[in-house]
């Protein structure tokens, strides 16, 4: 067999393990049919933006602004943003969002219980910036759906941008950079607590926060491949590369997105759905923000208390 014919195997061998990946992701995306009209509410999404509103009103350094608008004909509701500003407009900026999946609700918790102590006093952000987007996916939390109610997962979608919910956070993020972004997720198939960090040089943040984590007395997730990257301890540490491969087989996540276009600093925090209940996951997740915010910037105060 000539070099030439070897050339052209190894080629179309590299072209048709690629193409079967990118199946696979297009299969793991796992989209759905439609949800009906008369799907069941489950949660009241409206109290959120009550107790939210509210809450800002309490500080002169927080405020809430709709950033746009999901609207699904007799679901209509606002994706917002809570701000919280310092003294200093120098002051490193933080993005924080939750709910991308509806059916993953311990990072609303996590983010309103972040504002009740800054209102209180206990959660010390006098020198950071910080953006919070409650919720993305509005309707998936209001009906307990992982997907949007065209059955679309949303965080497969930061490269096509086919849901209105993945255009009001593009739209949202145009234009601004951070110093930090983080994603809140659950696992409803995991043992234990793990994170995703993307393009960095270094694993000591995610580490130490994960060394947080364990001796708070959470599980961490066994080592495990996750398609084609290794949890090892609970990281998964996702070079750039594989983010660019993400994008062209049209399988982006948000966070991928937010370190292609918005910060070199990202992490996505996973609790344990079947491991723990509400309030314990909100915990962990808390722990893994004042671990990662604190390990990079200095404070904050303890919001788990």
């Amino acid at each position: 067999m000539g070099d030439a014919v070897k050339k052209l195997l190894i080629i179309v061998l590299c072209l048709a393990v690629a193409l079967g990946v990118a199946l696979y992701f297009v299969r793991a995306s796992g989209d759905t049919e439609p949800f009906a009209d008369n799907t069941p509410v489950v949660r009241d999404i409206d109290a959120v933006w009550v107790e939210l509103g509210a809450l800002c009103l309490a500080s002169l350094r927080l405020d809430m602004e709709q950033i746009g608008i999901v609207d699904y004909g007799i679901f209509k509701q606002p994706i917002m943003v809570v701000r919280y500003r310092p003294n200093d407009p120098k002051a490193p900026k933080i993005l924080i969002n939750a709910v991308v999946h509806g059916d993953e609700p311990a990072g609303l918790e996590t983010v309103a219980t972040m504002v009740r102590r800054l209102v209180e006093g206990k959660c010390r952000l006098a020198d950071m910036s910080v953006d919070i987007i409650p919720v993305v996916n509005p309707w998936g939390y209001a009906h307990g759906k992982r997907f949007n109610k065209d059955g679309r997962d949303i965080n497969r979608d930061f490269a096509s941008f086919n849901t209105q919910e993945a255009r009001v956070m593009k739209d949202f993020l145009q234009g601004n950079n951070y110093n930090m972004m983080l994603d809140l997720h659950e696992d409803p198939k995991a043992d234990g607590f793990y994170m995703y960090q993307y393009g960095r040089d270094s694993q000591n943040l995610a580490r130490a926060t994960i060394e947080k984590l364990r001796r708070e007395g959470a599980p961490i997730e066994p080592d495990r491949w996750k398609t084609l990257l290794r949890l090892d301890d609970g990281l998964v540490d996702a070079p750039v590369w594989g983010l660019w491969y993400m994008k062209l087989t049209r399988q982006l996540s948000l966070a991928n997105y937010y370190r292609l276009n918005n910060s070199q600093a990202v992490f996505t925090i996973e609790t344990p759905i079947k491991a723990a209940n509400l309030g314990t996951r909100t915990r962990w997740q808390l722990l893994a923000l004042q671990g990662l915010i604190r390990g990079a910037f200095g404070g904050p105060g303890d919001m788990t208390q």
